[in-house]
């Protein structure tokens, strides 16, 4: 019985939400259409990843890792979180945001002399879509947020990984 229990769970986890529920969300529209997402659409990045870090809840549930990838010829940095076996299926609101730094953190979390950053937000169930910068030269730092319910996490990268330039650099 239990096996069988394991099974539907599985099943029901790996067919996504049920469209009953998907109705029933207050959310926008929008904010839910970012959680179902087909294998066309999950975040894909060109280079060598160069970060892969958990993201825990404050209950120390690891609810994400932060992927961070690094293109050297195209001088780009992409970023998305993706979440666990623990959490993946389950709705909750999930931030990435990719930061250019002028130099290296001597701690962790901090971005020194920040240049420029953006960032992807939204409602998923599994992945982000991706943060995207141009880093010519300098240091990538990555921010995660997760929250649902009551569980909240936040993590950063040190800005460690650093660039001094990239076949299509330009300005800095």
């Amino acid at each position: 019985m239990r096996s069988l229990m394991i099974s539907l769970a599985t099943a029901a986890t790996l067919a996504g939400p049920p469209t009953a529920a998907a109705a029933q969300s207050s959310a926008p529209p929008q904010v839910t259409a970012a959680s179902a997402q087909s294998a066309g659409q999950l975040p894909t990045c060109s280079g060598r990843r160069v970060m892969h870090q958990p993201l825990y809840t404050r209950e120390m549930l690891k609810a994400a890792y932060i992927h961070v990838f690094y293109d050297s010829g195209t001088g780009i940095a992409c970023a998305y979180l993706n979440s666990t076996n623990a959490t993946w299926g389950t709705r909750k609101h999930m931030t990435i945001m990719l930061k250019h730094c002028a130099r290296p953190s001597d701690n962790y979390g901090a971005c020194h002399g920040q240049l420029q950053s953006t960032a992807t937000r939204g409602w998923y169930t599994g992945r982000t879509h991706t943060a995207r910068l141009n880093i010519s030269r300098g240091c990538i730092m990555a921010t995660g947020r997760i929250y649902w319910g009551p569980k909240y996490g936040l993590t950063s990268t040190p800005s460690n990984v650093c660039v001094t330039g990239a076949a299509s650099a330009g300005r800095g």
